[in-house]
């Protein structure tokens, strides 16, 4: 949005959320979402656009891939599966720099790449079953695992936090104001009146809704500060430092780097620019 709003052209292939208008803005190019779409068709597209002339080229693509959290989910992110998985994104950005290498790109566009979240293992030995502390017709369940979201019948709510506060050692339970201040995860009116969040690599569910692949695989929703739920940032271009590794840092401050590098002037927000700075040149700041 803040490109196109001032001018920019952008593109996206299956980035999530921008086959929607919000704001009623969209990418100058896009696709509607269609996961059998072949990984390697969406990296030709990508190099098509810059294929383009310079006023109808975009400055900002972006792409996405979902085989590292599907085959994670399925098999655990210590599987030979995601071992695969992560050979076969290794060869699609060897596709993507090839490409740019052809066109005599390598070395004026810069490449970001990042996932969402990390991934735990999980295991059906690993399960809190809520029917086993409350009777379930008391709340509606807004989501299950790892956070479970809830929100009690009338005049239950007082009954089902105190059968569940202290329930089981592998799981917290909040009501919606006391969820921890770092999660920010309090004043929208959405935000369910109880929620749970379970221990690393538990999961938490009722016995009648269980399935086996719910409890068994990987997954991931659990608190942020955990190193397995860690996201990777790997950046390059001429815009960066070559060779250099930086301390953990929030995904908030992408936003801001990448308005930096297009020269854009950033809508508020909760990133900073100071906290990501030390990665890129000094022509660049």
């Amino acid at each position: 949005m803040t490109a196109e709003k001032q001018g920019v052209h952008t593109a996206a292939f299956f980035w999530p959320g921008t086959a929607t208008k919000i704001g009623g803005v969209r990418p100058t190019y896009w696709y509607e979402y269609d996961g059998s779409v072949p990984n390697a068709t969406r990296i030709d597209q990508v190099l098509t656009w810059l294929d383009l002339p310079e006023s109808r080229r975009p400055r900002l693509i972006t792409t996405y891939f979902s085989i590292t959290d599907d085959v994670g989910h399925e098999y655990g992110p210590d599987s030979p599966e995601i071992v695969a998985a992560i050979q076969e994104i290794d060869g699609l950005i060897g596709r993507l720099l090839h490409g740019l290498r052809q066109r005599d790109l390598l070395d004026r566009v810069n490449v970001i790449i990042v996932s969402d979240h990390g991934m735990c293992p999980i295991s059906p030995e690993h399960v809190v079953y809520l029917d086993d502390y409350i009777d379930m017709q008391d709340v509606d369940v807004v989501d299950w695992n790892p956070v479970a979201a809830l929100n009690p019948a009338p005049g239950k709510e007082s009954k089902v936090y105190r059968a569940l506060v202290h329930a089981n050692p592998h799981m917290e339970v909040y009501r919606k104001s006391e969820v921890p201040v770092r999660f920010h995860y309090r004043e929208n009116p959405r935000i369910p009146k109880i929620v749970a969040i379970a221990q690393e690599g538990w999961s938490i569910t009722s016995h009648s809704t269980v399935k086996p692949h719910y409890v068994s695989g990987g997954n991931h929703g659990f608190d942020n500060r955990l190193e397995s739920m860690g996201a990777i940032f790997i950046a390059f271009g001429p815009a960066f430092r070559s060779g250099l590794t930086v301390e953990p840092f929030q995904n908030i401050h992408i936003y801001e780097l990448m308005a930096h590098i297009l020269g854009l002037r950033p809508a508020p927000n909760d990133g900073s620019l100071d906290s990501v700075k030390v990665m890129l040149r000094q022509d660049a700041h």
